[in-house]
């Protein structure tokens, strides 16, 4: 493979979405990954949905662009292979609490490689009181403060859709071994340890929130009934965001709606007055809304220079003109025509690129033992 990390070898031991999302992205800037699986298989292999062959859509995704080595590094031998590999080895990504990997002698420090970078994704990180507890993108969504301000004011609160944690944490893991790649360029045989805890990650992106609850003392609350600064409302057709944010936004906005009233008071010119007489304005503008189509609305407020948008299905976002024309969705070669998401960003001397889907449990193993016995 080419790309921006085609001189890496990169291990990956991990076992977690966020695990598997780090090598997988760093596998698409051109390094050489080989993952690591036990007899079983990566746990992601037994995760909904579900093709109709039988295989995992996510394992597909996630564990793509790699090669697959099978060992048991509960057996004494398959340590001893992964060590072997390790020699080669400029990357190490583990998933393991620290005494899972003081057991099976795949602690830093045990190893004696130098220059090896090793990049831990774990839930909690690798100390402190939660180093040995499990998680998941629900647990991480909670104690990281994110399901306090997901869903309605009269509602429990909810965790962020999809593996937002996971997803996240993956690409900081992949840009901190890039960084410290980037150091051992200039210090040659300096590796080192990073540790990269979900938890801690999902509390870093938690701005504002955080910091309006630390330093003006207001804890940011849930959605409430019909406010149009908070989220999604109805519209003929489906669902809209409509953020009137600044006061050209709000203008504009509501002489398009045919309300005339409320774009020239000059009262609501105020962000802090309109979220506190929402309930005074919020019927009408919702009524003027659900006349409209969203993409039609969407399209209208656009010519204005309102910021707007409107809440796509899965099928309709399949079909947005503007990812096409950008060449967001990719098809991978052998994958029968399928179509992916592409790389969230695009470089000109070294693009990411999506070249094939999940390999099967241990496909490459004799490959790679033949490699590390060269």
């Amino acid at each position: 493979m080419s790309g921006a990390l085609s001189d890496l070898l990169v291990v990956d031991i991990a076992t977690t979405p966020a695990g598997a999302w780090s090598s997988r992205t760093l596998a698409s800037l051109g390094a050489n990954v080989v993952m690591v699986e036990g007899p079983e298989g990566h746990p992601l292999r037994r995760q909904a949905p579900f093709a109709p062959d039988g295989s995992s859509i996510a394992a597909a995704y996630f564990l793509g662009d790699r090669r697959s080595v099978s060992l048991d590094l509960d057996r004494e031998r398959d340590q001893g292979l992964l060590k072997a590999l390790l020699d080669r080895a400029d990357v190490l990504i583990s998933s393991s609490p620290p005494s899972e990997l003081n057991r099976r002698g795949l602690q830093y420090s045990q190893l004696g490689l130098p220059a090896l970078v090793m990049a831990h994704v774990t839930h909690h990180g690798m100390t402190g009181p939660l180093a040995e507890v499990p998680g998941n993108d629900l647990t991480i969504s909670a104690r990281s403060g994110w399901a306090s301000i997901n869903g309605d004011e009269d509602r429990e609160p909810l965790k962020p859709s999809g593996w937002q944690s996971s997803y996240s944490t993956g690409v900081v893991a992949a840009a901190a071994v890039a960084a410290a790649i980037r150091h051992r360029d200039h210090h040659p045989n300096e590796g080192q340890e990073i540790d990269v805890a979900e938890l801690e990650v999902m509390a870093a992106f938690f701005a504002p929130a955080i910091l309006r609850s630390q330093y003006a003392g207001e804890v940011q609350a849930r959605r409430s009934d019909s406010d149009l600064l908070a989220g999604p409302e109805p519209v003929a057709d489906g669902y809209f965001a409509l953020t009137l944010s600044r006061a050209h936004f709000w203008r504009d906005a509501m002489y398009l709606l045919g309300l005339p009233d409320l774009a020239e008071d000059e009262r609501y010119e105020s962000a802090q007055y309109r979220r506190q007489h929402r309930k005074e304005y919020g019927g009408r503008v919702l009524e003027q809304m659900a006349k409209w189509k969203k993409m039609d609305l969407f399209e209208e407020l656009a010519v204005r220079r309102v910021v707007a948008g409107p809440v796509l299905t899965m099928a309709e976002l399949a079909e947005v003109e503007h990812l096409r024309e950008r060449g967001f969705w990719t098809r991978v070669a052998g994958a029968a025509g399928l179509e992916v998401a592409g790389p969230p960003f695009k470089a000109s001397a070294t693009p990411l690129t999506v070249q094939s889907l999940a390999p099967r449990v241990g496909e490459h193993t004799d490959e790679v033992l033949r490699e590390i016995r060269e």
